[in-house]
């Protein structure tokens, strides 16, 4: 078996794990019982609110694009954006870096042109999910208040070192002084899209794509019969997410449920409860996300099939500088 393929396997292994464990935890009866017995209409708005998510989040890759003057074709930029969200499972979503290897492939944008993008999706993205989170926080236990703070203190001090000159003593280290003209570019990139207005449209549309997820939640725990505010699901989901970036595993996979499970039983919900709202709200935002990027990328393969179909190697000098620019800031 190759190296992908036994990579594939342990996620499929993990997450067959991680769905058991749950379950097993809220008691496997009860918690069929909840989801068997799920209105139909509640996990539709789910699933809407989802899309709701991936629209937004569209524009927003949208405008980045267009600030860098990066001009793509509107289906080729459609289809490897969502082609992205196949890579919501990959440690840290640093598997994301594949959409800058396919509008390298099909609209010719160099890599180190597009790295910023996904770069700044993904400091958005985090910091969006703070502020989500920050709506309750008075409400919630001191700990995942505490977890809150400290990861938009830490997004903060990223962006200020990327975003300033403080990044050119390590352009002159031996192991990345060979692309250093590649970072440069990368990082003017990043300057252009923290200037303050680029920031503030990207927050507006990446807090109300991930409160959408957050009112998702509250959608699914309300046709389980919970008795949770609005108010309080959203900063749930989002310590939830952050709980499953801290973890690096594939999509916050253990660290999210968990962290989810545990939050909804300390502000009331039942075990049963508690589990099946979290397997439910895992389905209609992750892995609905991951058979959405699936879909889009056999497509975008089947309608362009690209210069090639090599994957890039860690030998390749643009991975390796694509790697090398996006050290430091993890995913929301």
């Amino acid at each position: 078996m190759s190296s992908k393929g036994r990579k594939l396997l342990l996620v499929v292994f993990l997450v067959c794990l991680v769905f058991a464990g749950v379950a097993g935890y809220g008691d496997f009866q009860e918690v069929w019982r909840r989801m068997s017995q799920f209105p139909p209409l509640y996990l539709f708005w789910a699933f809407g609110l989802a899309l709701v998510n991936y629209l937004l989040r569209f524009l927003r890759w949208v405008l980045y694009l267009r600030i860098l003057r990066i001009h793509v074709p509107f289906p080729v930029s459609l289809l490897v954006f969502l082609g992205g969200l196949a890579m919501t499972i990959t440690p840290g979503k640093v598997g994301e870096l594949v959409k800058c290897y396919l509008l390298r492939d099909r609209a010719g944008v160099p890599v180190a042109a597009s790295v910023p993008v996904v770069l700044m999706e993904r400091v958005t993205d985090l910091v969006s999910v703070v502020l989500m989170g920050l709506i309750g926080l008075l409400l919630l236990p001191p700990l995942l208040s505490t977890l809150l703070l400290l990861a938009l203190a830490v997004v903060a001090a990223a962006l200020y070192v990327l975003s300033t000159r403080h990044t050119d003593r390590a352009l002159g280290l031996p192991l990345v002084r060979r692309w250093q003209e590649e970072i440069r570019e990368a990082r003017q990139g990043v300057r252009a899209l923290t200037r303050p207005w680029p920031m503030a449209a990207a927050l507006a549309l990446g807090s109300v794509s991930w409160v959408s997820e957050g009112v998702a939640l509250w959608i699914v725990l309300k046709g389980l019969g919970a008795d949770i505010s609005v108010l309080l699901s959203m900063p749930v989901y989002a310590g939830s997410v952050l709980a499953g970036a801290a973890t690096t595993l594939p999509g916050g996979l253990l660290g999210t449920e968990g962290a989810m499970v545990a939050i909804l039983q300390q502000i009331g919900a039942e075990r049963d409860v508690a589990a099946a709202g979290t397997l439910i709200v895992r389905v209609a935002t992750l892995w609905f996300a991951v058979a959405v990027g699936l879909g889009a990328l056999g497509f975008l393969h089947w309608l362009l099939p690209g210069r090639d179909s090599k994957v890039p190697t860690e030998g390749d000098s643009e991975v390796r500088t694509a790697g090398t620019v996006s050290e430091g800031v993890s995913d929301g």
